[in-house]
């Protein structure tokens, strides 16, 4: 009821002693009568108002959620020769931003063709790679693979096969240059799992 109502409905109280109203909740109309309420209209001066919210937003950014993919995802293993800690982090092939990485054994021409070869094969299949052609030795090149959390490392060491090295367990299986994009794929989307793929085609140790 608006202030208009109300000050007509007290004119009529005044004036008759009672008053018809509609009661919307109940959809029928009832009589007041004078001594059943009273309506007056008054000044007041807030100096506080304090009210309890109804609604809580939390505030839960991106940020966060990543800070916890990092931190749940990060840790150190101890290299080769065990003489320094190397950094890795273990992002799910589903959320790492790079998928895998492609690089010739050596520098080599046949080597670095069968690489982009590759790369053509990852891009049609909408995989995400980085591709490395630097004389950088392969156990440094496993080693950037590991930090920027790539689950794939695929290295061209032959002109018609590739060692494919899952980034966690560095177990390694010798897969045909033209498969190798359907195997990474077969993984990212959960179809296979990386021990599906140590008993389906030859391993050999890092």
């Amino acid at each position: 009821m608006g202030e208009k109502e109300a000050m007509e409905l007290k004119a009529t109280l005044e004036t008759k002693g009672e008053a018809e109203f509609q009661v919307c909740t109940l959809d029928k109309v009832v009589t007041i009568k004078q001594n059943m309420v009273t309506i007056s209209k008054e000044k007041k001066k807030e100096h506080q108002r304090v009210f309890t919210p109804s609604v809580i937003e939390p505030s839960f950014g991106i940020g966060r959620i990543i800070y916890c993919l990092y931190e749940h995802s990060f840790y150190t293993r101890s290299s080769k020769d065990g003489d320094e800690q190397l950094n890795v982090f273990r992002f799910p092939p589903l959320v790492a931003p790079i998928k895998c990485t492609v690089f010739p054994l050596v520098q080599n021409q046949q080597f670095e063709e069968g690489a982009k070869q590759i790369a053509k094969s990852l891009i049609a299949a909408g995989i995400s790679y980085k591709i490395d052609i630097t004389g950088t030795s392969i156990g440094k090149r496993y080693a950037r693979t590991d930090e920027l959390g790539v689950p794939f490392a695929i290295t061209v060491d032959s002109a018609t096969s590739v060692t494919v090295r899952e980034r966690d367990s560095k177990q390694q299986i010798r897969v045909n240059i033209e498969e190798v994009a359907s195997v990474i794929k077969e993984v990212i989307d959960g179809l296979s799992t990386w021990p599906d793929l140590l008993w389906k085609y030859p391993t050999h140790s890092s």
